[in-house]
Order: structure tokens, then C-alpha cells, then sequence
């Protein structure tokens, strides 16, 4: 799908037929959204710009995700999109900047692109060129993983206050915790993915004036914060799963005692219970009367006398 917006006297028009838009009026911004062969031909001729394959939007070297010249600029950054719950994948885009118009390849439906989209439909702000248009879309995507982070940190506030020794602590807690820990990671990935090609475009010579530049920095600010918040989420996931484990400890602890008890409880009965069914003709209890409730007696006794100990040693 092509999307192509143009800027006339009045306003911002958007056209999808690359042959039907107008040549008289200004193009700022032309948005490939999983494009077909034809679509990426068809705008490289009308346009005469070279797009990057996936293979090379998705190398890491600092070379390959910015490439300045003296006539485009490209800029190469994943975005992330939700794949299920507590789940996101890394969706790489690549933005073009050649004679002030923006040029944008992607293979997904992202947010920060609709919100793009809608700032320029209500006219809430005016662009006046494809950078300004590039410089608003990684705002939005950089409000957006702003927002991610607050709410992985309000369910990590959430998992917190189901942590005691009563809950039922099964593996499926620790694993939504690996999980958090893993959306963390890449979260902060995605963020200093940004830092570095923001970072570029500050030093860029000529493609940003002074006001988009000024915009640039408060990025940078913003980036920074938001790395430390992820440093921060890192650090509470790491107290999260060690007060987990040591909840399973104290667990494990208790059940260990609880059977060390009872075993110890009834250790001097099963003495006793030994010593007298021992077969040995000369046995003064053998044939007494009282013998069998003496034996049973003695029992009850031994054990009530262990707890009693424990009870006093604080041991139960």
C-alpha cells in the first residue's frame, strides 16, 4: 500500500495512485506500508531514490542504520508491535529523507505512523517538510515505549503485592516474571536503537534546522530517561525473582520441618515399640497384666514429652 501526502496552499491531501497525484502541489511524505515488488519499483522510478532491502534494514552496524550523503539521508530503526501477551517483535522500518520529502518502508501497521497520520488530518500540526514529518513519528514511538514502560511497571507493582508466603507460588508466576524481564529487554533495546540514530541526526550536517534540532535534543532527553527507568525495571525484576525464590526456600524449609517433626515425634515410640517386640524369652513385661497399656502409655508419653521440648525451644 502506497500512501502519499502532498501539501497544497490550504492544507495536506493524502493520495494512494502514484500516477494520479499532483505534480503541482508540494510531496512531504510517502509511506510504503507492505509494499509489493510493483509498489517499490513504481515509486524508486517516480521518485529516483533507491530503498534498502529487509537483509540490510536489519543489519546492526552503526554504518548500515544511518547513511548520510550529500543529496538523502536514511535512516534504519526497529519498532516494536505486539506478537501476544507480554510478547512484542522488532518491525524494521526505514525512513528516507531526499529533497525535504519523506520516504518510509514498512511491513507493519504501526501506532506511531496512525498517530503521524492523524496529527496531520486535523491539522493540530503544521509540516512544512519530511523531516519535521520523521521528527514527529519517532516522538510518538518514543511516547509510546514511554507508555509500555509504565504499564510493565504497574503489573510488576501488581505481581509485588501477590508475593507473600500464603500465595500459591507456582512456576507459572516465576515464568510471567522471565517474561516481564525479557519485554524489559527489548524494550530497552528498541530505546537505544533510537538513541543512536537520533544521536546522528543531531550531528547531520544541513538535514535539520535549528527548531528540529531543538526537538532532536528534547528526543535525546527523553531516550535518556527512559533508559534509566529500564534500569530501574531491571533492578526490581532481578529483587522480584530472588524475594520469589526465597519465598520458595521458606516453603520448602517448612515442609522439610514439618516432616523433621513428626518423624522426631514419633522416633522414641518406634524405640520403645522395638525394644518390646524384641524375642527374647526373659522379658520382665512378657506376661504382666498391665503390660500392653504400660507400652501404649509410654508411647503417648515419649511423644508428648518431644513437643513439649520443641514447644519450649521454639522449635514449632
Amino acid at each position: 500500500m502506497i500512501r502519499i501526502f502532498q501539501q497544497d496552499e490550504t492544507s495536506v491531501r493524502k493520495v494512494r495512485d502514484i500516477d494520479s497525484f499532483s505534480h503541482s502541489a508540494r510531496t512531504l511524505w510517502v509511506d510504503l506500508q507492505n509494499p509489493t515488488a510493483a509498489e517499490i519499483k513504481s515509486v524508486e522510478e517516480k521518485f529516483d531514490v533507491d530503498f534498502l532491502s529487509q537483509q540490510e534494514q536489519l543489519e546492526i552496524e552503526s554504518s548500515s542504520r544511518y547513511i548520510e550523503e550529500d543529496d538523502f539521508l536514511i535512516a534504519n530503526s526497529n519498532f516494536l508491535v505486539p506478537d501476544s501477551e507480554h510478547r512484542y517483535a522488532n518491525v524494521p522500518v526505514s525512513f528516507l529523507l531526499k529533497d525535504e520529502m519523506l520516504f518510509t518502508y514498512r511491513n507493519a501497521d504501526l501506532k506511531s505512523f496512525a498517530d503521524t497520520v492523524k496529527r496531520i488530518k486535523s491539522k493540530r500540526a503544521v509540516f512544512s517538510d519530511g523531516a519535521q514529518i520523521m521528527i514527529s513519528i519517532f516522538e510518538s514511538r518514543i511516547d509510546y515505549d514511554a507508555d509500555l514502560i509504565e504499564m510493565v511497571s504497574g503489573e510488576i507493582k501488581a505481581i509485588n503485592k501477590m508475593l507473600d508466603l500464603d500465595a500459591n507460588l507456582d512456576k507459572e508466576m516465576l515464568l510471567n516474571i522471565n517474561d516481564y524481564q525479557e519485554l524489559t529487554m527489548s524494550i530497552r533495546e528498541n530505546v537505544v536503537d533510537k538513541q543512536r540514530v537520533i544521536s546522528s541526526m543531531i550531528r547531520s550536517d544541513g538535514w535539520f534546522n535549528d527548531l528540529e534540532q531543538q526537538r532532536l535534543r528534547t528526543l535525546i532527553k527523553d531516550i535518556n530517561s527512559l533508559i534509566d527507568h529500564t534500569n530501574f525495571i531491571f533492578e526490581r525484576l532481578e529483587f522480584l525473582q530472588n524475594t520469589y525464590l526465597g519465598l520458595i526456600d521458606l516453603e520448602q524449609n517448612r515442609v522439610v520441618k514439618i516432616f523433621t517433626v513428626v518423624s522426631l515425634v514419633f522416633l522414641p515410640p518406634t524405640l520403645l515399640a522395638s525394644i518390646w517386640g524384641m524375642n527374647f524369652d526373659v522379658m520382665p513385661e512378657m506376661h504382666w497384666q498391665y503390660g500392653y497399656a504400660f507400652a501404649l502409655a509410654m508411647m503417648l508419653l515419649s511423644s508428648a514429652l518431644t513437643v513439649f521440648v520443641f514447644r519450649r525451644k521454639n522449635w514449632l
